[in-house]
């Protein structure tokens, strides 16, 4: 098969992403689905990066950004409270990406997958900056969409500070966004 093929089926392959649905939902009311959560923490990398501390190479981001979610299209998204399926996503996405990124000639295959082993182990400035703005992008998402008092899961501040305490390593700026946000949300009845 020409590498021209390979690069078409897995351009149709990924197609497969559209149809993961994710806890947050959009304006619409529907669940959003993992695409188009790529597609907004990309664009949003663009416009936060002033408030990161480090020089960043913006478009290694957006690549992470872009591919960050594709180990989703057979391990499904995990909700970031589910604790017990946290324990194994990253075993199940890698098995995932091995098996969506290989359609693509070896070469390509190798540079995706490591941009994505890259972004999971936080092994750079661009990839810590890229886990700060997937932690980010859903909690502007949840207060922007949410309906008052909407805490099914009855979810506390305190909770979600926990699971986004490493945004303060990263850049102060951000943290205190992050704390707004939740504050926001909470004044709302997103959070306990």
């Amino acid at each position: 098969m020409s590498n021209l093929n390979q690069v078409v089926n897995f351009i149709k392959e990924i197609e497969k992403l559209k149809t993961i649905t994710r806890f947050n939902r959009t304006l619409d009311r529907r669940f959003e689905n993992s695409a188009e959560h790529s597609w907004q923490c990309a664009i949003a990398s663009m416009v936060l990066q002033e408030f990161y501390p480090e020089k960043l190479n913006i478009e290694k981001v957006i690549s992470m950004l872009l591919i960050h979610d594709l180990g989703e299209i057979y391990a499904g998204d995990t909700w970031v409270f589910d604790d017990k399926n946290k324990a194994n996503s990253h075993d199940r996405e890698l098995e995932s990406i091995n098996q969506t990124m290989s359609i693509l000639p070896e070469e390509k295959y190798l540079n995706m997958k490591n941009t994505w082993l890259e972004f999971e182990n936080g092994q750079s400035s661009e990839a810590r900056y890229a886990r700060v703005i997937d932690a980010l992008v859903p909690l502007i998402n949840h207060l922007e969409v949410s309906e008052s008092n909407y805490n099914p899961d009855n979810i506390s501040a305190d909770m979600v500070l926990e699971k986004k305490k490493f945004i303060k390593d990263e850049s102060e700026e951000l943290w205190k966004l992050t704390e707004e946000l939740v504050k926001e949300s909470v004044k709302k009845g997103l959070y306990l």
